[in-house]
């Protein structure tokens, strides 16, 4: 995004996208919609003041996947809870609403599925199963958030964050055999987690520069299990392509025309996440240090917008025995009146 680009109401849709990327099996934790400006770094520009903003928002991690042999093996090697899943879909619903200038609340409620899930076990001493469980799918924890600029000059922005996200997700889905999933694969954590952080934006001309970081302090939920604390950082660079009005990307320019306005961008989206805990013992494979590279590509008319972003990781350092991620493919559609 440009800082407040010609459409004031589009801000809105770049809000709280900060998110505590996805680590093999946990999807991103975001917030705010989404039209002009990055996708998954968020900016440090809040709303414009009694604007109301809605957004569906898909992220959708294709996962590389362990063998039944690979799971059998480890299982016979007595490392039973290995775990493979195909693909994590996260599809939410967002509002944002701007109670001033200055100030931006948000919310967003996701459904997240979880397809093909297996698992490494011990039939008997030196002889291993690869357990097939089935899919896990529901709503998922209700996230809130707000954006406080704390800092506004005529090309810069600066916010501090501050979330919550909430136990509302579902915590007893059943596999294919009617047993109880995991905490790890469940849709809700059960958790009350917290969120505190900081994110920037520039302008200059038709390019715009934006970073945040935001921190996660999770704690113990269903079944006595504590998603590990994690760390995200985000940084990206867009560009807008229409030719129309470059000069005037200013902050406090309005533009209420329809004319049709894209822009591209390249982000480096990270995190580093401690492993979980389960009755309070850490998991050994679980927690580690993920980046993405993410071009991505946006398109907004007066206050309708679209995008699409696609990830490659170009750092997996996770602990344990963990899956590694082939893609994450971000898309949505945004609204604001």
């Amino acid at each position: 995004m440009l800082i407040n680009m010609n459409n004031q109401k589009t801000l809105v849709f770049s809000l709280i996208l900060c998110s505590n990327l996805a680590l093999a099996d946990h999807p991103t934790v975001a917030f705010g919609l989404e039209s002009a400006g990055p996708i998954n770094t968020m900016s440090g520009t809040t709303a414009p003041d009694g604007v109301f903003a809605f957004g569906l928002r898909t992220e959708v991690l294709n996962n590389e996947q362990f063998t039944t042999s690979e799971l059998e093996a480890y299982g016979a090697d007595g490392l039973e809870g290995i775990h493979s899943v195909d693909e994590i879909r996260n599809t939410s619903l967002s509002a944002a609403f701007g109670v001033t200038k200055d100030l931006t609340l948000s919310a967003r409620l996701p459904y997240i599925e979880r397809k093909n899930i297996r698992e490494s076990e011990e039939h008997e001493p030196g002889e291993g199963e690869a357990h097939t469980h089935g899919d896990s799918s529901g709503f998922g924890d209700l996230l809130l958030m707000g954006s406080y600029r704390f800092f506004n000059s005529n090309d810069t922005d600066a916010s501090i964050l501050v979330g919550v996200k909430a136990p509302t997700g579902e915590t007893r889905e059943k596999d294919n055999d009617g047993v109880r999933f995991e905490a790890e694969f469940q849709p809700g954590t059960g958790s009350w987690d917290y969120l505190l952080g900081t994110a920037i934006s520039h302008s200059n001309g038709a390019i715009g520069y934006h970073a945040n970081i935001l921190y996660n302090k999770t704690s113990e939920g269903a079944q006595h299990t504590e998603v590990g604390d994690a760390l995200s950082y985000n940084a990206a660079v867009t560009y807008r392509l229409s030719s129309h009005d470059h000069a005037s990307h200013g902050h406090h320019h309005t533009d209420t025309s329809n004319e049709i306005k894209w822009d591209i961008s390249l982000e480096a989206n990270g995190e580093t996440r401690r492993e979980n805990r389960i009755y309070g013992h850490l998991e050994e494979n679980s927690g580690g240090t993920t980046v993405y590279l993410s071009p991505g590509i946006k398109v907004s008319a007066g206050g309708f917008g679209g995008f699409i972003s696609i990830g490659v990781p170009i750092i997996e350092n996770t602990k344990g025995i963990q899956t590694d991620v082939n893609t994450r493919i971000v898309a949505g559609l945004s609204f604001a009146l």
